[in-house]
């Protein structure tokens, strides 16, 4: 019988130390080894899986990137997700970049196959500097390396210049980005004003992981909450329904 993930729900829990805030603050992401175990990145990696083949054949609202596995919306289809809202530290550093007074913006699949997987540099439109009003996780189900991992452009997130203007093509390499090297099990929380994208997966296994990220309370959702199905909202811990605004009459809707 598999592990299911362990709750992670303690307010006490463990934070960030003064080096990686400083990293977070100064380069606009951190990697924090050790959040999942082997078993869950198991587990997660299967069901977001089993996700994908159930509705691949279903319309989507999104362009569709060859060789990759794009699944929305992981939590409609159950509450194993949850298992990425609530761990304490991820939390922390998500609070480090947004303030306090957050909730649940999105969480989907992202699984690139060899020889599939890149993407421009993006957001480079995006308002840079505080107050920021968005924060990404990556949960890093296969390991992130030279070979595979994401790119981002390190203290972008807080100027524009020279950033944006040193990038001639946004599909090739930027003079100043550098690769996301995480370890299995291990989450990224990156600043989402960080000017960043997909790399191709040079590997020769697939990559998966999971992407949630965190709003300010006045960016809308990117999905309405209140849709989710009723037996997923049943089996969600109140902590999680205040994450997703479903505590509060009215909130918890889309854009």
């Amino acid at each position: 019988m598999k592990a299911s993930p362990r709750p992670q729900e303690d307010p006490g829990g463990p934070t960030l130390t003064a080096e990686q805030r400083r990293i977070l603050e100064d380069d606009g992401y951190v990697v924090l080894p050790d959040v999942l175990t082997p078993e869950e990145c198991d587990l997660l990696s299967e069901k977001t899986d089993e996700m994908w083949e159930a509705e691949k054949q279903r319309p989507r609202r999104y362009t569709v990137e060859a060789g990759v596995r794009f699944t929305d919306n992981l939590l409609r289809y159950s509450t194993i997700f949850e298992r990425c809202l609530l761990d304490p530290l991820v939390l922390d550093g998500v609070r480090a970049v947004l303030g306090d007074d957050i909730h649940y913006y999105l969480i989907n699949g992202r699984r690139a196959d060899p020889g599939y997987g890149k993407q421009p540099l993006h957001d480079l439109k995006r308002e840079r500097g505080r107050p920021f009003r968005t924060c990404n996780t990556i949960w890093c189900l296969d390991e992130f390396t030279e070979a595979n991992g994401t790119r981002v452009v390190p203290g972008s997130h807080l100027t524009a210049e020279p950033y944006v203007s040193r990038c001639v093509d946004p599909l090739r390499p930027h003079p100043d980005e550098t690769r996301v090297l995480a370890p299995r099990g291990a989450v990224v929380v990156f600043n989402s004003h960080l000017i960043h994208g997909g790399s191709e997966n040079r590997g020769d296994t697939p990559r998966r992981c999971i992407h949630s990220a965190y709003a300010v309370r006045s960016v809308r959702p990117n999905y309405d909450w209140r849709l989710l199905p009723d037996e997923i909202k049943a089996g969600l811990k109140p902590e999680s329904l205040a994450l997703l605004g479903l505590d509060r009459p009215g909130e918890g809707g889309a854009r």
